[in-house]
Formats: structure tokens, C-alpha cells, sequence
């Protein structure tokens, strides 16, 4: 009676070590690390800096830098004489830390700034429009066509007719009779210039002709 009974204690306590150990065991949750966005930095504006004071503020804050001439390709050298006309990433963006800062420089020579380059926009979505079907335009009817009357050229005035006034005939002149000569005597027709005279001019007289040869005063 008592070996059944012990019997018996010792089935029921192997049966019991089985159970417990055939129950599943569970399973074990790893827990994945999620990044802290708050603890990022944020990217400063450094466009308008020189090279070398923006390279010292951005690696202060655990980023790197790489600049580039963006006007010749020239080597930089020294930091101090180029100026930051654009970044990449823009400013107030939050990189990963260790994340390189691209800086677009121009040498402090140079006269013309590069514009820091625009970023792309981001394409609308596209609207179908409304296919509107235009009216017809009104007709227009055109007036009807005004002959001009005829240009007529008036003919040219005939010159006027200048009448030349009488001529004034001027009254003949009427040459009077020489008066009738006398000579008192040759002496006379001498003073007169007018000897010797003839008998067929004015003035003779037989008195004055002494030997009747038609010549008076001739002696």
C-alpha cells in the first residue's frame, strides 16, 4: 500500500515537470532604434559669408563642407578671399549629422555675383480646361463704294488782251520860208558870211552883182 502510493507521488511529479516544460516559451521584442528628428541640427544660412568664417560655423555643428568656384573653377587657397553665393542643402533644413554641406563661392575679385541658383518649383497638377468653341464673329457688311465725281480741269484763262494805246502823231513840222534875204550892199553879204553870192540864193540882187556875172560880191 505505501510503494503504490509513493508510486503514484512520483508519476504525478514527473507529469508535472512535462507540462512546464512543453508550455511555449514567448518571444522576446527587440526594440529598433528611431531616430530623434528633434535632435538634428539645424543647416544655417552662411550665403554672403566669407569661406572661411561659413566652414568654421558649419563644422561646429558636425557637417562638412565642399566649396566650388562657380564662376571660373579656380583652386581656393586661401578660404578668407571667397565669398558663399549658395548652399545645398538650403538653409533651416535639418541634414543628418556628418551630412556634407555643398558651397557655391566666388572669388572677392570678381565684380559679378552669381545668382544662387533657384530651386526647381515643383510641377502644378494639370488642369484640363474647358474647351469653350469661340462665336463666329459678326459679319460686317461693308458700305457701298462712293464714286467720286470727275476732276474736271478747268481750261486756262486766256492771257488778256492788251490794247496798246493810239500812237500820238506827233504834228508835222512845218519848216517856215526862210524870210527873204536883203543885203545892202556887199558889205553886208560879207558880214552875213554869205559871199560870194549866187543868183539862185536868197538875198541876191542885181546891185550886188557889177559886172552881171550871177555872182555878186565876188570882187
Amino acid at each position: 500500500m505505501k510503494k503504490n502510493l509513493a508510486f503514484v507521488v512520483l508519476a504525478g511529479l514527473l507529469l508535472t515537470g512535462c507540462g512546464g516544460a512543453t508550455q511555449a516559451a514567448e518571444p522576446t521584442v527587440v526594440a529598433t532604434p528611431v531616430a530623434d528628428t528633434e535632435a538634428l541640427v539645424e543647416l544655417p544660412d552662411v550665403v554672403g559669408l566669407t569661406l572661411d568664417k561659413a566652414t568654421d560655423q558649419l563644422e561646429k555643428l558636425k557637417f562638412k563642407v565642399k566649396a566650388t568656384d562657380v564662376n571660373d573653377d579656380k583652386t581656393i587657397v586661401k578660404k578668407s578671399n571667397w565669398q558663399v553665393v549658395s548652399q545645398d542643402p538650403e538653409r533651416r533644413t535639418k541634414p543628418a549629422e556628418g551630412s556634407t554641406v555643398n558651397l557655391g563661392v566666388k572669388h572677392l575679385t570678381d565684380e559679378t555675383a552669381t545668382p544662387t541658383p533657384t530651386p526647381t518649383p515643383t510641377a502644378a497638377p494639370v488642369v484640363q480646361a474647358e474647351v469653350v468653341t469661340p462665336a463666329a464673329p459678326p459679319v460686317v457688311v461693308a458700305p457701298p463704294v462712293v464714286e467720286a465725281p470727275p476732276v474736271v480741269v478747268a481750261p486756262p484763262a486766256a492771257p488778256p488782251v492788251v490794247v496798246a494805246p493810239p500812237a500820238v502823231v506827233a504834228p508835222p513840222v512845218v519848216v517856215a520860208p526862210p524870210a527873204a534875204a536883203y543885203y545892202k550892199n556887199c558889205d553886208a553879204v560879207r558880214a552875213a558870211g554869205a559871199a560870194p553870192i549866187h543868183s539862185s540864193q536868197p538875198g541876191y540882187g542885181k546891185h550886188l552883182d557889177k559886172d552881171g556875172d550871177g555872182w555878186g560880191c565876188d570882187k
